[in-house]
């Protein structure tokens, strides 16, 4: 799966989330490791796909969510306590807006550096994907050797209607996917994008380069969202995804029915603080972000229907994020 990830300089061990060790958690019956798929073990595809389902939140219609410059700040906001809780509650909101409404200090080019800053597995290797060696591989290259991520990113002007008698700052999805994709897998990883909307993106990746994988088709559905300004300089906001990565072949008409390679809801929670002014000449804007990995039941594949229901509605792979975006 594309994972957004911010990799990280150093292992913090030390987190306001601790959870328990694998061996504490949940005790699965499952006698093997996850079933592989052909991006599993191709970390840079995982990563450029994390960061694409956090598109809404580092940026992804009605009116969009309450403007987070705007006077109107939320009187108990729950966003950021749960960015750093144990995550035994479900997602407490649903879809609550139609579109994330950034502060207008937002608007124009940002250059981008994220850094992995912690990764946990709560409900053990079992139910990680690619397993311990998958969850060791990325702790050691992200967090232990910290491998950063570096790209550019876009937040544009939206019209709230038809008439364009209302503006908004947004993301612009489709210009952050390609250059996350680009950092992330090479120049030429997005082949096609054929939706890029605020409840759903779509696009086509192929395989980093010296990989003999094939073309796999990538559909990030917004199911939730929430947004809490909090002062002048400081704003959560949060979206819950469902990615389904599937061979390319699927969107052929005339090929055979293949099922999904994989089917997973995202949760991205992100807290941006605004350094100095807050307006057009806004330098730097730092960012906190931790991504949450939600098995979903399967119908069709016994094995992944086993695994959803040992995780018990909990996350199996949670990431922490530092991200900076510096004007330029």
């Amino acid at each position: 799966m594309m994972k957004v990830v911010i990799p990280t300089m150093m292992l913090a061990v030390v987190s306001a989330y601790n959870p328990p060790l694998p061996s504490q958690r949940l005790k699965t019956s499952l006698s093997s490791t996850p079933p592989d798929v052909p991006f599993a073990n191709q970390p840079n595809r995982r990563k450029a796909l994390t960061h694409i389902a956090s598109l809404a939140t580092v940026g992804f219609a009605g009116l969009p969510a309450v403007a987070a410059d705007s006077t109107s700040v939320v009187s108990n906001p729950i966003l950021e306590a749960r960015s750093i809780d144990n995550l035994l509650t479900p997602v407490p909101y649903t879809m609550e807006a139609s579109d994330i409404f950034y502060p207008s200090c937002f608007q124009g080019s940002w250059n981008a550096l994220s850094k992995t800053t912690n990764i946990y597995a709560p409900c053990g290797y079992e139910l990680f994907t690619g397993g311990k060696v998958a969850y060791d591989n990325a702790v050691q290259k992200e967090v232990k050797d910290g491998d950063t991520l570096q790209y550019r990113a876009r937040f544009v002007t939206q019209s709230t209607n038809e008439n364009d008698t209302g503006t908004y700052v947004a993301a612009d999805r489709e210009y952050n996917a390609k250059e996350i994709a680009k950092a992330a897998m090479g120049s030429y990883s997005i082949v096609d994008v054929s939706t890029a909307t605020p409840n759903r993106f779509s696009c086509v990746l192929a395989p980093p380069e010296g990989s003999d994988a094939g073309l796999v088709a990538v559909d990030i559905l917004a199911i939730a969202r929430k947004t809490e300004p909090i002062t002048s300089n400081k704003f959560v906001c949060s979206e819950v995804v469902r990615q389904i990565v599937s061979p390319a072949s699927k969107r052929n008409p005339n090929a055979p029915p293949t099922s999904p390679f994989s089917v997973k809801e995202i949760e991205t929670i992100s807290v941006y603080t605004i350094d100095g002014v807050v307006d057009e000449n806004t330098k730097k804007i730092k960012c906190k972000q931790r991504t949450a990995t939600y098995l979903v039941p399967s119908q069709t594949d016994p094995m992944m229907f086993k695994m959803y229901q040992a995780s018990r509605g909990q996350p199996v792979d949670v990431r922490y994020y530092d991200v900076t975006y510096t004007r330029g």
